[in-house]
């Protein structure tokens, strides 16, 4: 076969392509506008005016040939297309398909007149372009200068020393969200001739390659010495929407999302009018700010080590602690801040156990309550494997809280713009927003997930409608960080996930310092209703007993009285008698005096049975308290069945990893075995190797299955001697496969004497594996950080009925030392999905048995604490 020519052959594209780049790249109008926006503050413009009017009717004319123009005869939305014979100055018949090509008499040039409806100029007094830069650099498709040539920061503009955000050269065509004609007109000097080009995407529908869409350019004085760009989009789509009352508002509130009010309106202000009525974005966002009850600013910066650091600070108002809904709260807030100004509560703080992990800082805003610090090295930020994210370079952002409730008085600045601060507009700006060089990269919904506090179990963290932020990036410093071509979002690598997992622990420290302080607070109240009444802390069973011994007071006290009134009747009733006998004058006195004794003990008496009365009335039901009784019993008991029952959770979340690894093992060595078959005797040594793997897999499988199995529900309730030596090691036989799987070195150390304890097998089960589990988490995590270099071991001693954990790991990070036990306090990195549960439960479990779990003060080599002391000493089998 004789090779083909491909001379004439060429890769051609469609102009159908642009049509679906430009509704494909961007969601909406106000991101359509903003690419446009960005080009300007690309060119070193010292700013932006967005200009809209939907009244305004022109005409554009183009001059061309029949084949070039007649084919692009469509009319669109608010634009009408007519022809015109320059040379015979009349308009030619209406142009159908079979006539596109007829022979006329005429001129071959026509001229096509395009009559719109509705205008957008995005007007910038930038660099401009020259005539060359319009057609080889504007108008070639996917070609931008901003490129950066190596993967590396791009380069700075020069008057404004600005990192541009283009570089795909695509946001021109999210303009045919806008409109039908593109028409952009630029000149790079007052002097210079201002150029234009103009095309239609309405053509782009019409024409069969991109090459032949009709595009019209040319130069012409530049009689108003305009230096910058202008690119109008005319003949407006959805031109109804547009002339909205309040469409002035809702694209201001729109775009004041994407070009951020936060930090960009100082250096590159960008005001929208439509129809002459302008609005300044930056007057939204400020506004709104003045109305948060907490903010929380993050730095993520390089230390004087070369290390980077996230810096963490929370400043809280006094009306975080308020509510204008809640008279209960109200009148806690009165109780807690009118004495003192709240500075007993400031004090308080200071020695709360869950606020140790903060440095307090002093606050210089006056209407800061009390300012908070926390630092976050990287290495605390990491995930277990390392190389699934890197650091995206320094950034710095901010979070606001509100009281939707209570938002104060609007400024009357605001209110006459229409923008009224109020629960609706919060909603409306609520989120997190992620800006490069001020304008925002779209996130899909709640990309930080604040939603997920509403299921957190806790009423204190953020929430997805009261809460506004942002994360400032930047081109220099975040170059890393890549925006998909349709400006949803980063590509997802290793430097997105690093940035993520930055933004998560900001948003933990947000919602925990939140919890913490608001708990405090409730502590604080609790402790001033303890300090007035000088009663000591209640617990439910103590305030049971409390009722008890009123109920016993209250029957004693109303037998008192009832024998007290039978005594003082029984003698009155004498008295009576002999005053009322025959008497002598000389006796008269003596009558007189018997007589006021005798109504004394007639008002005791009145007044001993009234009591008696009240008490019999008022007394309390001992039913009432026997049913109270149960309740807390049968409560104690479900709340002991459901820690039990996330025990077993988090044992069995841990062994079905080591199911997933076992299985994995099998199936690799299966597949082995598949392929070594075919030759059984050349493969003999491999296929027994690979058998040998699969049993050692199965009988791993059936050691984490004979762990879990005693931990069932079944056998919750029994009770039994346990010797602790017998136990421990068992348990560590069952997991050997998965210690030696990990490299970890497992050490036990015993008394001479056996030490026995009465307890449930598998609550105490529970309790060692979460204990055991958690070491093997920190001695992994502690190689993959480099923070450990030794050999993996983990040691558990008994001695007296105390029962000791430790590991050679990096040990419990200071700021936890203090609430390490309490629930959701978990040091781990958000990304390895720490709940703070394992140790909660633990305490939990023991306290079942009056046993507890502590923290041994000696501290490793990093200067930490590290064993756990597992207290069985009141289960413990005496003789």
């Amino acid at each position: 076969m004789d090779n083909d020519s491909t001379d004439s052959m060429a890769l051609r594209v469609s102009a159908h392509v642009l049509v679906q780049l430009g509704s494909e790249l961007v969601t909406d109008v106000e991101q359509a506008i903003l690419e446009c926006v960005k080009n300007a503050y690309d060119a070193d413009s010292p700013g932006c005016r967005i200009s809209i009017d939907t009244e305004y009717q022109g005409m554009l004319t183009e001059v061309g040939t029949r084949e070039k123009l007649l084919p692009f005869h469509f009319n669109s939305e608010n634009v009408e297309v007519t022809f015109f014979d320059p040379e015979k100055k009349v308009e030619l018949a209406k142009i159908s398909e079979s006539n596109t090509n007829e022979d006329d008499s005429g001129s071959d040039l026509i001229e096509r007149r395009l009559k719109y409806t509705g205008r957008i100029i995005i007007e910038d007094h930038g660099d401009g372009l020259t005539p060359d830069q319009l057609k080889n650099s504007w108008l070639v498709i996917s070609k931008s200068a901003k490129r950066p040539i190596q993967n590396g920061p791009k380069e700075k503009t020069k008057k404004r020393n600005r990192t541009p955000l283009g570089d795909k050269g695509l946001g021109r065509l999210g303009s045919m969200k806008l409109g039908d004609i593109l028409l952009v007109e630029s000149s790079p000097s007052e002097s210079l001739v201002l150029s234009s080009a103009q095309f239609r995407w309405k053509d782009c529908e019409t024409a069969e390659t991109i090459d032949q869409i009709p595009v019209f350019s040319k130069s012409i004085d530049n009689e108003d010495s305009f230096k910058g760009t202008k690119v109008s989009v005319l003949g407006l789509k959805d031109l109804h929407e547009w002339r909205r009352d309040s469409k002035i508002f809702q694209i201001t509130k729109s775009l004041a999302k994407l070009i951020s009010p936060f930090e960009v309106t100082s250096t590159f202000p960008v005001t929208v009018s439509i129809n002459n009525i302008e609005q300044s974005l930056v007057n939204v966002t400020n506004e709104v700010l003045a109305r948060a009850i907490s903010e929380f600013s993050f730095r993520w910066e390089q230390s004087d080590d070369d290390q980077y650091t996230l810096i963490a600070q929370a400043r809280f108002k006094k009306r975080l602690f308020m509510s204008e809904r809640s008279e209960g709260q109200r009148q806690k807030f009165e109780r807690a801040f009118k004495p003192d100004d709240g500075q007993g509560f400031r004090d308080f703080l200071n020695i709360a156990r869950k606020m140790k992990r903060y440095t307090f800082c002093t606050a210089e805003d006056k209407d800061t309550f009390i300012e908070l610090e926390q630092r976050f090295d990287w290495n605390k930020l990491v995930s277990d494997n390392p190389t699934e994210m890197v650091n995206p370079g320094p950034f710095h952002g901010s979070f606001y809280f509100f009281h939707l409730d209570d938002l104060g008085n609007s400024d009357s600045s605001a209110a006459a713009a229409g923008l009224g601060i109020n629960r609706s507009l919060i909603k409306e700006m609520s989120g997190v927003s992620i800006l490069r060089d001020g304008f925002t990269v779209r996130s899909q919904g709640d990309w930080l997930g604040i939603s997920g506090g509403m299921t957190s179990g806790s009423i204190y963290h953020m929430r997805v409608d009261n809460t506004i932020g942002y994360f400032a990036l930047t081109g220099e410093k975040n170059y890393k960080l890549i925006e998909k071509s349709d400006r949803e979002g980063f590509v997802d690598d290793t430097a997105h996930r690093g940035f993520v997992q930055i933004a998560k622990t900001c948003k933990n420290f947000a919602n925990d310092a939140l919890e913490n302080i608001r708990r405090a607070f409730d502590e604080y109240y609790h402790q001033l209703g303890q300090q007035e009444s000088n009663t000591p802390p209640k617990t439910a069973a103590g305030s049971l007993r409390q009722m008890e011994q009123a109920a016993q007071q209250t029957r004693d006290a109303k037998s008192t009285a009832e024998k007290a009134a039978a005594t003082l009747t029984k003698e009155f009733e004498k008295l009576k008698n002999l005053a009322q006998a025959p008497s002598s004058p000389e006796s008269t006195n003596q009558n007189n005096t018997t007589n006021q004794a005798l109504e004394l003990v007639e008002q005791a008496v009145k007044a001993i049975n009234n009591v008696q009365q009240k008490l019999e009335s008022k007394k309390i039901d001992s039913s009432a308290i026997h049913q109270l009784k149960h309740e807390l019993q049968t409560n104690k008991e479900q709340i002991s069945a459901l820690y039990e029952s996330a025990a077993v959770g988090l044992s069995a979340r841990g062994l079905s990893h080591e199911l997933r690894t076992h299985l994995s093992e099998i199936k690799s060595r299966t597949t082995l075995i598949q392929k070594q078959i075919k030759d059984v005797a050349n493969n003999e040594a491999g296929i027994l190797s690979n058998l040998k793997s699969i049993r050692a897999a199965c009988t791993g499988i059936a050691s984490a299955a004979a762990l879990i199995d005693p931990m069932l529900p079944r056998a919750r309730a029994l009770k039994e001697n346990i010797d602790l030596k017998e136990f421990v090691s068992d348990y560590v036989s069952a997991r050997e496969i998965a210690f030696d799987r990990e490299q970890i070195t497992v050490h036990q150390v015993y008394p001479p004497a056996p030490t026995k304890v009465r307890s449930n097998r598998a609550r105490l089960l529970q309790i060692l594996d979460n204990l055991v589990r958690n070491s093997v988490y920190w001695l992994k995590r502690g190689i993959s950080t480099k923070e450990t270099h030794a050999p993996k071991e983990i040691t558990i001693k008994i001695d007296d009925g105390i029962m000791t954990i430790w590991d050679n790991g990096p040990g419990i990070d200071r700021d936890y030392e203090d609430s390490i036990f309490d629930i959701f306090v978990t040091a781990k990195p958000v990304s390895d999905s720490g709940q703070g549960l394992g140790l909660f439960i633990v305490t939990q479990l023991l306290s079942l048995d009056g046993c507890d779990v502590t923290l041994s003060s000696e501290r490793n080599n990093f200067g930490r604490l590290y064993k756990f002391n597992v207290n069985l000493q009141p289960i413990a089998v005496r003789g």
